[in-house]
């Protein structure tokens, strides 16, 4: 058997390259398809497959916080501490946070982020120091005791050169000393598969780290992420039924906070993406495996139509070999095995593409100072993937051509004559076309309802106007500003900027439009009986000062701004966009009503103005209720500082942060004109419309090669019938239509089975369509025009070269 097999494979070998322009196109095309799909799969195993660098990660679930119809992964810590000291189905359970920092050290400022966590956090996870020591629990017990962080090994090798001497040394964090005590192990980045932290720290000093903002004392202050390692024998759902009983105590010891929540267990890493954000990149990376999917099964099908054409070829070879006495099975095996050949130098081209994909996401850095984990690498799973895809599309691909190829009537066969079988050939290859134009037209209208996307969100309403405006954000918690001093920095801010020459408008916001990291807090109208928090409607929200709306060019539609005189002794008021308005107050005059927000034992805000409606999360987001907040009623560390220019925005940048740094040299700033920031949330849907052309080109040529590879097999098949006609006194116009009419048929029906599968693609898509409809006329119109245009041109070709047959050579050669 094995004799067999190595002599199939050499002499497949042998016939692959006599064969060298099948054998590079067929290895181009299906490697095509076989690394794009490894690329886009090496995405997913670091998103969904990767374990966590941590000791028996199989062991270990992440906490979801639900109540009523939301859920929330995060907790308070009062309400961890009781889970942790009550449950018996963990070893143990740990809480942290991620959060931003300002590192000082040898006179260097940088803006880092990093971890502070429970004193259990590292030995529950069983990870090891590569020097020094980690965070045990006695760093962990007295508030603000024990300032000492820890580094990861790779900030240990890019920031602090690798030194062993590192142990001991102090650094500035947020305006405090702390003492390094350890290096954390190579390839450790925590617990979370999007961020990467650089430093972690005892969750005592919490209120060091976050200054002016103290919560761990708070049971209705919901900001730790929580994960546990299981017991051994303990199953997620003992777990889960143990921790509701928890829950259910909990209700009735705090119902105000507490009511209706209740636990579920999820695999951890994804708690810092919350519910929404890991939605939008699941949706985002199902919609690109879904393209790559095809493409593939594009590959394949071109791939199936060379094996068909190549038979043909073949076809006397065969039939030699049948008839000196090998057997049907014994020819199929032979076949089959060139097919896995091909398949298996593909997938090794394939994986040598997938290598530079890779290579080149790896390298890809947003413009954010978030620090994304974009650590992809080809390992174990990915070449899994890679064998697999090659060894079905080699079966799967190969068999049906086989099976074809070895129909033949022999007698026919010997003679180089055309039978039945040519013909079966020529469905399979009709076939095969049809699901290429089908491809094609799917794929391109994907591609044109990405770029009608892209031109439509020049009339989205975004409640702002991008152009000429830039923001510059840095956040005063993190040099250890408090209340007052940071109320001060930012009103001698604005006075600065205000009189900088071209400068129109400025103001300041803690967190500017368009972001995923938008506040909600619960709303409590006033005279309406309050919902528990818990299950209260909710809102948007954000601080701002007198003039932020001017400066974003959002229009007040109705009332007031705010002004100088809204400050911390004044009575507390609020302006409200109009989906707000008409959500809570249908009907009626919302100008002069009062509510809460937050909690229900919140300081009433009475409403002094109403914005237009805008976009606050997301440009695909459904329109939400939005609060502003007086910066001086409602203090924020972080800032944004929004500066509209008379004229170019970026000459405006220098001299802005230059105003900034004057006041305080050691500020980590962050500078995009508004227009910038707003192209980060439309990459998404540039990376996909950029997708979607390139393989819908793609599709498009490799369609119209196959449809003129088929129509020129069959007016080859059809010599002697088109001979007769031109004989008995047929025209070229008749010859033309007569043997156009094949390919456009099969264009036809593939344009058809296209257009409806676009349309299942497009409500896939509908979270990235900013306005347009999955059902655009015009794109559908202009791409079915487009594919029919070129499909024809395919098809008149060779159609064009059969109205020149000489009738007398055609009978002749027969």
């Amino acid at each position: 058997m094995l004799e067999k097999f190595i002599q199939d494979m050499r002499y497949g070998l042998r016939m692959l390259w006599k064969r060298p322009g099948f054998t590079i196109i067929a290895l181009l095309s299906l490697g095509l398809g076989i690394g794009a799909n490894t690329a886009i799969f090496s995405l997913v195993n670091t998103a969904a497959l990767r374990p966590l660098p941590i000791e028996r990660p199989e062991q270990v679930v992440a906490l979801q916080n639900a109540a009523a119809l939301r859920v929330s992964t995060t907790f308070s810590y009062p309400n961890y501490k009781d889970f942790r000291d009550r449950n018996q189905v963990f070893e143990g359970l740990i809480g942290y946070r991620f959060v931003p920092l300002n590192v000082t050290y040898d006179n260097t400022n940088d803006k880092l982020w990093g971890y502070i966590v429970t004193g259990n956090y590292f030995a529950v996870l069983g990870v090891r120091a590569a020097l020094g020591r980690l965070i045990v629990e006695d760093d962990d017990r007295q508030p603000g005791a024990h300032p000492v962080t820890v580094i990861s090994h790779k900030c240990w090798q890019q920031r602090f050169g690798g030194a062993n001497a590192i142990i001991g040394k102090d650094v500035i964090v947020n305006g405090r000393s702390f003492t390094i005590i350890g290096v954390a192990p190579p390839g450790f980045f925590g617990t979370e598969i999007i961020a990467e932290p650089q430093l972690w720290f005892p969750m005592a000093m919490q209120s060091e780290i976050e200054t002016g903002n103290p919560w761990l004392d708070k049971r209705g202050t919901e900001l730790t992420l929580v994960q546990g390692r299981l017991k051994a024998g303990v199953s997620i759902e003992q777990a889960q039924t143990a921790l509701n009983a928890i829950a259910a105590d909990l209700e009735g010891e705090y119902p105000e906070i507490n009511e209706g929540k209740r636990i579920a267990l999820s695999a951890p890493g994804a708690g810092l993406m919350g519910g929404m954000m890991i939605d939008r990149l699941l949706g985002f990376l199902g919609i690109v495996l879904v393209v790559v999917a095809f493409v593939l099964l594009l590959a394949c099908t071109n791939l199936a139509n060379l094996l068909l054409a190549r038979a043909a070829e073949r076809r006397k070879e065969i039939a030699v070999r049948l008839a000196l006495g090998a057997s049907r099975r014994r020819v199929i095996w032979q076949l089959m095995t060139e097919s896995l050949l091909l398949a298996i130098m593909s997938g090794a081209v394939g994986l040598l593409l997938a290598y530079w994909l890779v290579e080149l996401m790896s390298g890809f850095q947003l413009p954010v100072d978030f620090p994304l984990l974009i650590d992809l690498h080809i390992d174990y799973r990915v070449l899994l993937f890679t064998f697999l895809t090659s060894l079905a599309t080699g079966m799967t691909f190969g068999l049906l051509p086989a099976l074809q190829t070895t129909k033949i009537d022999l007698l026919t066969a010997l003679k180089a004559e055309t039978a039945l079988g040519s013909y079966r050939r020529s469905w399979w290859k009709n076939s095969l076309i049809v699901l290429q134009v089908a491809l094609s037209i799917m794929l391109l209208i994907g591609g044109g309802l990405m770029l009608r996307a892209l031109q439509q969100t020049q009339a989205i309403t975004l409640g702002f106007n991008p152009q000429n405006a830039v923001t510059l954000s840095f956040d005063l918690r993190l040099q250890g500003y408090d209340n007052a001093r940071g109320r001060e920095f930012q009103k001698q801010i604005l006075e600065r900027v205000r009189t900088l020459p071209g400068v129109q408008d400025v103001g300041i916001v803690d967190l500017a439009p368009v972001d995923l990291h938008f506040a909600r807090g619960a709303v409590f109208i006033e005279g309406q009986t309050p919902e528990r928090a818990s299950n209260a409607p909710r809102a948007m929200m954000s601080r701002i000062s007198p003039n932020y709306l001017q400066a974003m060019g959002t229009r007040i539609l109705q009332g007031r701004d705010f002004t100088e005189q809204d400050d911390e002794n004044a009575l507390p008021v609020a302006i409200v966009n109009q989906t707000f308005a008409r959500r809570f107050f249908a009907g009626e005059a919302a100008l002069g009503k009062r509510f809460r927000q937050g909690a229900a034992t919140a300081p009433l805000m009475q409403i002094v103005g109403i914005i237009e409606d805008g976009k606050y999360a997301g440009l695909g987001e459904e329109p939400q209720p939005y609060v502003c907040r007086p910066m001086q009623q409602a203090y924020a560390g972080s800032t944004t500082l929004v500066v509209r220019a008379a004229s170019d925005p970026q000459k405006l940048l220098a001299v802005v942060r230059n105003e900034v740094q004057q006041k305080d040299s050691h500020m980590p700033l962050s500078t995009l004109t508004l227009a910038e920031k707003l192209g980060l949330a439309l990459m998404p849907a540039r990376i996909t419309a950029m997708i979607f052309g390139i393989f819908g080109a793609l599709a498009l040529a490799l369609a119209a090669i196959g449809i003129y590879g088929v129509m020129a097999y069959a007016i080859s098949q059809r010599t002697r019938e088109i001979g007769i006609r031109q004989a008995l006194g047929a025209r070229p116009a008749d010859i033309l239509k007569l043997t156009m009419a094949q390919g456009t048929r099969l264009t036809l029906i593939g344009i058809g089975i296209g257009i409806f599968a676009a349309l299942m693609l497009a409500r896939l898509m509908k979270s990235l369509l900013f306005g347009v409809s999955g059902t655009d006329l015009l794109t559908y119109s202009a791409v079915t025009v487009v594919l029919l245009g070129v499909a024809l041109l395919a098809c008149y070709i060779p159609a064009r070269r059969a109205t020149r047959i000489n009738p007398m050579e055609a009978l002749r050669n027969e």
